[in-house]
């Protein structure tokens, strides 16, 4: 089970029948079942759950994605790709793990860190 920094749970949940457009900022650990368009920010963990569909721009601590994504995902730590995650885009993380099973049309670069991997785009 993944836990939440704090609440030693999850913090926020968009359930499977839900959508959401718009920017997403938060503390903790967010899980995505649902559909979700625009920015998500956060220094914490981003759960997209295997019935997440999300299209954003995410900047985040951890992301880990089992359902569908298309966008750019910048993550400080790490980026998990479970069995059967489909994503589509730009990945840029010091660690990428991929499990077999895992679509994955896009591009990756592995820095090490975000932060630099910004000041280079400047």
């Amino acid at each position: 089970m993944i836990k939440g920094k704090d609440t030693g749970g999850i913090d926020a949940f968009l359930g499977k029948n839900t959508t959401f457009q718009g920017t997403l900022i938060f503390d903790g650990l967010v899980r995505i079942d649902g559909n979700f368009e625009g920015n998500i920010k956060t220094e914490d963990t981003l759960v997209i759950a295997g019935s997440g569909n999300v299209k954003a721009e995410i900047d985040a601590g951890d992301v880990k994605i089992s359902g569908r994504f298309d966008g750019t995902i910048v993550a400080k730590s790490k980026v998990e790709l479970y069995k059967p995650a489909f994503v589509t885009g730009t990945v840029i993380t010091p660690v990428l793990k991929i499990e077999e099973g895992v679509v994955f049309n896009g591009n990756c670069r592995m820095a090490e860190d975000s932060v630099s991997y910004k000041s280079e785009e400047e």
